[in-house]
């Protein structure tokens, strides 16, 4: 059901290779306790600390690695060159874990990771971004809109750390986690049709009757982004390279341009501050790497 995604390869061959500019390269470092959790770190050269800027692969949660970043040489030069440091992750995947802790434990734990160790790695704590395509995308959507996650009372200090972010950009993603609300939004036969069973599988759950649930109740409101949304969450940059064609096939209902238009009208709805280019609205761009960069400079410096 979860199909390799053939836009990929268009962010891939929208880069073109060129050499890095002067930093330090660290790859393959270690933030949790399960191996997958690893990631790449590109740090400019500076005086002083640098804005944290985390890219999440997509691949439905069952598949991609951090090192995609590595074939974007020009976008980790472009970032470096302008001051920003640029991380890379890998994260479990569902068949080890459950996208509730997915989220919580891998992508909220790595922010954590990184702001309790900011001196060691010159990054300024108080200035962390987050981008990514698919479900990269709504791994960044999530930490824009979720609440904090830092528990001042934790033992473990990393766990004291916030998990909040300066703003997000969203390439081809989905709009919320709460699947009850894509039932919603784009019917039920579709959504049957292009996720099936990934309605509860991916929460470890058992059915659909789960959903409804206490314990499912709580995982939705935990993962939907849309409906947690609110004015004091972080700017979205959102966009969209498909055409409108809902019901061709799960790549063009996953990453559909609605997924866009939802969440800039919530964000027009709350007063979140939103960007969207969405090529079926005629306002698509070529390079969301390089305009997530500008979009993350105009929230740092308005």
């Amino acid at each position: 059901m979860i199909q390799r995604l053939p836009w990929l390869l268009i962010l891939v061959a929208l880069t073109t290779s060129t050499a890095h500019s002067k930093g330090t390269e660290l790859l393959d470092q270690s933030y949790g306790k399960n191996r997958a959790e690893t990631f790449d770190l590109w740090i400019p050269e500076s005086k002083g600390p640098v804005p944290l800027v985390i890219f999440i692969h997509g691949g439905g949660w069952v598949a991609g690695d951090k090192n995609e970043m590595r074939t974007y040489p020009k976008t980790i030069s472009r970032f470096l060159s302008r001051g920003f440091a640029l991380a890379s992750i890998n994260y479990r995947f569902l068949k080890v874990a459950p996208l509730q802790e997915i989220m919580r434990e891998d992508i909220g734990g790595f922010v954590q990771f990184m702001r309790g160790n900011a001196q060691k790695y010159k990054i300024d704590p108080k200035r962390v971004f987050s981008y990514g395509a698919s479900a990269g995308a709504s791994a960044s959507l999530w930490l824009a809109t979720h609440d904090d996650l830092a528990d001042p009372s934790a033992s473990d200090p990393l766990r004291r750390e916030s998990t909040r972010i300066l703003a997000a950009g969203h390439l081809n993603g989905q709009f919320t986690y709460d699947f009850l609300r894509w039932y919603e939004c784009f019917g039920e036969e579709l959504t049957d049709r292009f996720l099936g069973a990934q309605v509860y599988s991916r929460y470890h759950l058992h059915s659909k009757a789960d959903l409804k649930t206490p314990e499912g109740e709580a995982i939705r409101k935990d993962l939907d982004s849309y409906g947690n949304m609110d004015s004091s969450d972080a700017p979205l940059y959102l966009w969209s390279s498909l055409e409108d064609d809902l019901g061709r096939d799960a790549n063009h209902f996953l990453h559909a341009p609605e997924h866009a238009r939802l969440l800039q009208a919530r964000a027009e709805e709350t007063g979140v501050k939103a960007k969207a280019s969405i090529k079926a609205d005629g306002s698509g761009t070529a390079d969301p790497h390089k305009q997530v960069l500008e979009f993350f400079e105009s929230v740092m410096n308005p």
